[in-house]
Formats: C-alpha cells, structure tokens, sequence
C-alpha cells in the first residue's frame, strides 16, 4: 500500500466540495479508473488506486513507466502526451494558486451573492411553503 505522510491534510482538501478542482482530487480521480456505477472487485480498486495517486502526486510520466515495466511499448506520441498532459496540469495549477486569481473568485463570489441578494429582495421569493394557498 502507497502511504504519504501528509496523506490525512491531502485526503482532507478532497473532502466535499472543498477542492479547487475535481481534476485535483484524489477521489475523483479514482472513480475515473473504477467509476462506481460498473461494479469493481477490490484488486481494480487497488490498482486504480495506485494509478491515481501517480497521477496525482507525479503527473502522467509515471504511467508510462508502468506501462513499459509491463512490456507494453510507449511510442514518441505517448511521451509528448503526457509531457504536455503534465506542463498543461502545473500551468493551470500555479494560476489557480496565484493570489489575483484568489481574489478574482472572491470578487465574483461576492458580486452573484450580491446580484442574488438584490433579485430576493426586488421580486421576492420566488417559492416559499404555503405561495399556492
């Protein structure tokens, strides 16, 4: 079994609705390889496990290895995939992280609470319990 030693703060982050992203998270990532409406035994699990964690802690660099320590022949194409799979996947990650895209979210977040606010108040609630009587 692959451990971490920050595993619990990681599994933490993919808890509800509180990453950045689904591509980000651990689960979501899983489900990929085992979506959970196709019945899976527990060795698929596993081994969709293993695939996600590389993925998500190493990018798509590791699966090649994999691939080629199962004898499966990796082509030019496959390499130049991955590199750009993993370059794309930082670029987008440290423009999350920059902190004019925080508040950028933040600035949007808090103009549709107050659009929405201002809908509530000019028109009422829409639906309420009791409106039919």
């Amino acid at each position: 079994m692959i451990t971490y030693d920050g595993a619990d703060s990681l599994l933490e982050r993919c808890l509800g609705s509180e990453t950045q992203n689904h591509n980000e998270s651990l689960n979501s990532l899983i489900w990929t390889f085992a979506p959970k409406h196709i019945h899976a035994g527990p060795k698929t699990i596993e081994i969709a496990t293993f695939f996600a964690v590389s993925i998500f802690n190493e990018g798509f660099i590791p699966i090649l290895k994999i691939l080629d320590v199962m004898g499966i022949t990796i082509g030019p194409d496959a390499n130049a995939f991955a590199a750009r799979r993993d370059e794309a996947r930082i670029e987008r990650s440290e423009l999350r992280t920059s902190e004019a895209s925080k508040e950028g979210r933040t600035a949007r977040l808090h103009q549709r609470t107050s659009e929405n606010e201002h809908f509530e108040v000019e028109e009422g609630f829409l639906y309420e319990a009791g409106i039919a009587d």
